[in-house]
Formats: structure tokens, C-alpha cells, sequence
């Protein structure tokens, strides 16, 4: 193998700023964050950087998608057959595996591709030497930091992670890290792409919208299309500030079964809502969050709000998480919900005053949540989105919580700050102009 030159590029060069990126490896980065607009190469850049870890090392050099068949169609069909090609015409044997998508080289190096999926069969695997993560924004936000990195201890292999930014989500967070040698680079970077159909290319995006245009083509973070409280000012509402013991402390939650509970701290100052701090925790019981929240140098709440799901009872116990609250010296409100649009157009005339404290490192999971809270995607505009209903995934729970405050905050006679004894207040509804009144749970 080393009396042979593999190109591993093969039929072509790495271009210039493909180049930049290989040069860091080589001078040893171990960790690449490559954010690149559409046709940048950035795929054709990791499976050429996979052969040639593996003709290298004699060890597994997987990349993996948001998916196998993904992977099998953007790689296997595309990328592996022009190296197959070139291999085969230098003489070089390799041994193809369609089933597990591998190709495994004569020093018994293997490039193979995987999906996250099932992100489980990743789990505890010692043999890389290199890997490649594409489309990160469309993993799950856990895969790289609890199955991912512990792989990589035993050889300490090198990483790349890109992608094409889908808002401000898994590659926003991690071009904060300070162990990722971050390249940013936008569709015009790549000398190779024609002209004219680059030119297409970019028309067709900029009428989808400019946001999108500077997400697709420019590779810069934009909030998706369809985020539901696209008004937020991230710039100007995501500031430093902290705790003050002079305003009151509200929480509201959302509890969660098979998903994350999430709560959310609220000081409000006149029309402003501060949120200072931010949780959220899954397979936890009611126990773990009221010893959390005791943990924090926080006054006592004068007002909790949540779920009115959360006076479901647990077949088991039968007994409800706001009874368990209740017991614990933590008294929610709720009240009947609304349609999830009624909530959702009721919270658009909190979002100009809400402010998210940057002081907290807890509190960036609450901005992350609210910027990347969207509706599904759809073929074709819809006159009237805000009646439908959001994705459901892991940054909805920080918004349904939020959601619940502004409503039973909006439609309560009163807020009081008293002690739980003294609290036996009521809230009402106005709908079709008549007043209804609904049990807060105290």
C-alpha cells in the first residue's frame, strides 16, 4: 500500500479551502467543526479524509449521517463508487459490503457508514481512528457528547462535524467550544461549481426567502422557517443580567412522562419578563426537581404555573405530580387548556418583553428552545400558520412551559405573594365575552 499514491480525491484535487481544513488535521486539530454552504464538497472532503485515515491506520474510519439511507444515497452511491473506481483501476483490492455499507482495504483499514437512528448500536465502540459526522444540525443533541466522543478515547481519533446550519441548533452550540477548530465557508467557496449553475442555484433559494438564501447559500444561522415566535430579538433580549432579590420569583412547568420536565424561572419587572435560570431533566421524579430548585439561592416562588396535565394520576402511586408538589410545599396553578394555537397567539403579546439572561449558562438551552420552536414545514405557503401546531421535539417542552405561564397569568384576577396557606385564589377565562371560573389547583 505505501508504494502506491492513492488519491483519495480521486477524480479531482481538494480545492483551496477544502485544503485549509486538511492542513489543520494534519498540524494535528483534533476536533473540526466545518459549517459550509450547499455544494461547498464538505461530504466529498470527509469520505476522502475517511480513506485516507484508514489506508493510514488499519483502523475503522465510519462517517455517519442523520440516517443510513441518507448516508447510502449522498455517500455509497456517489462518493464510495468514484474511489471504488479509482482503487480498481491502481490495482488496490477492497472487499464492498452493501449490506453493512463498508468498504474494508487491504490493510484491513475500513471506511463505513452509519446512521443515528438508532444511536444505541453506536454505543461503546473502540476501533475508529477517524470519523465524520454530517448534517449535525439534524442529530439529536446528546449523540455526540455521550456516544460519539467516549469512541474516540481509545485512539484518540480526529473528528469533523458539519453541516449546513438549520437555525441555532447543534452547530451553533458547539462553534462556542473551545476544543473545535471551526471553518465557516458559503457555497461560493468552491471554485469547481459552474457559474451559471451556481447562479440557478442561488436564485432558487433567495426566492424560498434571504433568510433562507443566508442559511443554504452563506451557511449563516437563521432561525428556521416557520419558527413560531419569530419576533424574538435575539440580539437585543438575550443580555447579561442576574437574580434580583427585589422582584418576585415565578416558575412554570412542564411535566413530562416520557419526555423531559422542564421548568422555567420567571422575574417579572412591570411588563418585563426576566427569565433568570432554566432546568429541565428526564427520568427524574418530583423529589429531584424540589430538591433542585431548594438547591438555588432563589427566594421562595410566589407563583408556579404548569400543565394541567400535571394533575393526571400515576396509576401506581395515585397520586399526581401537582399533588406530589403540593405535599412538597409547592403549589401550581393551571387551568383548562386552550387549543395549543389559542396559547400560542396568547404568549405573542408576552414575547417583546421577554428577556433571557446570557449571565446564565443555563439559560442559553431556554434560547436555544424558543429560536428553534417551529411548525412543520410544509409544501406550500398557508395564509394562516397559527393554527397549527408545532414540532413536537426536544426544544418544545422550555416553550410549552413558557406557554402555560403567559396563559394563567393573563387570564388570573391576581397575583399574590403570599404564604401557600394564604393562597386560595381563582382565575377566569373570557370567552365569547363571558367570564367562567376554573379551580387553580390550590
Amino acid at each position: 500500500m505505501q508504494d502506491i499514491r492513492v488519491n483519495t480525491f480521486y477524480p479531482t484535487r481538494p480545492h483551496a479551502k477544502q485544503q485549509e481544513v486538511l492542513n489543520a488535521l494534519d498540524k494535528g486539530e483534533r476536533f473540526v467543526l466545518l459549517r459550509a454552504g450547499r455544494k461547498f464538497r464538505k461530504t466529498s472532503l470527509m469520505i476522502s479524509w475517511l480513506f485516507e485515515k484508514a489506508l493510514e491506520t488499519g483502523l475503522v474510519c465510519p462517517y455517519i449521517a442523520p440516517n443510513k439511507v441518507q448516508a447510502k444515497n449522498i455517500v455509497w452511491d456517489d462518493h464510495i463508487g468514484r474511489l471504488l473506481n479509482h482503487l480498481q483501476a491502481l490495482g488496490v483490492k477492497y472487499k464492498p459490503n452493501e449490506v453493512e455499507l463498508s468498504i474494508t482495504l487491504p490493510n484491513n483499514g475500513k471506511v463505513q457508514l452509519y446512521g443515528v437512528e438508532n444511536k444505541e448500536a453506536l454505543r461503546g465502540i473502540s476501533n475508529w481512528a477517524a470519523i465524520a459526522c454530517d448534517e449535525y444540525d439534524d442529530w439529536q443533541e446528546d449523540i455526540w457528547p455521550t456516544i460519539i466522543r467516549p469512541n474516540l478515547i481509545t485512539h484518540k481519533a480526529q473528528a469533523i462535524i458539519g453541516g449546513t446550519p438549520k437555525g441555532y441548533r447543534n452547530l451553533f452550540r458547539l462553534e462556542n467550544n473551545s476544543t473545535f477548530k471551526s471553518f465557516h465557508y458559503t457555497s461560493y467557496d468552491n471554485p469547481d461549481l459552474d457559474e451559471r449553475e451556481l447562479e440557478q442555484m442561488v436564485k432558487e433559494y433567495q426566492e424560498q426567502g434571504m433568510g433562507y438564501y443566508r442559511q443554504e447559500i452563506l451557511a449563516e444561522y437563521e432561525k428556521p422557517q416557520g419558527t413560531v415566535y419569530e419576533e424574538w430579538d435575539m440580539e437585543r433580549r438575550y443580555i447579561p443580567f442576574t437574580y434580583d432579590p427585589n422582584l418576585p420569583l415565578h416558575l412554570t412547568w412542564d411535566f413530562g412522562v416520557n419526555d423531559p420536565t422542564a421548568i422555567i424561572f420567571i422575574q417579572p419587572n412591570g411588563s418585563e419578563l426576566r427569565v433568570i435560570d432554566y432546568y429541565e431533566a428526564s427520568d427524574a421524579n418530583i423529589e429531584h426537581f424540589v430538591q433542585y430548585i431548594s438547591s438555588l439561592p432563589y427566594k421562595v416562588p410566589a407563583l408556579e404555573t404548569g400543565d394541567i396535565a400535571g394533575r393526571a394520576r400515576d396509576l401506581v402511586s395515585g397520586k399526581s405530580p401537582i399533588e406530589e408538589l403540593r405535599r412538597l410545599g409547592h403549589f401550581v396553578r393551571t387551568s383548562a387548556i386552550p387549543s395549543i394555537a389559542d396559547q400560542i397567539r396568547n404568549t405573542h403579546k408576552f414575547i417583546p418583553s421577554l428577556y433571557i439572561s446570557s449571565s446564565n449558562p443555563n439559560c442559553e438551552r431556554m434560547r436555544d428552545c424558543l429560536v428553534n420552536y417551529r411548525y412543520p414545514k410544509k409544501e406550500q405557503n398557508l395564509i394562516n400558520q397559527s393554527n397549527e401546531v408545532p414540532i413536537h421535539d426536544e426544544y418544545s417542552h422550555a416553550m410549552r412551559a413558557l406557554e402555560y405561564y403567559c396563559w394563567n397569568t393573563t387570564f388570573a384576577t391576581k397575583i399574590l405573594e403570599q404564604s401557600p396557606s394564604e393562597r386560595s385564589v381563582f382565575g377566569y377565562l373570557k370567552k365569547k365575552e363571558e367570564k367562567r371560573w376554573i379551580d387553580d389547583g390550590y
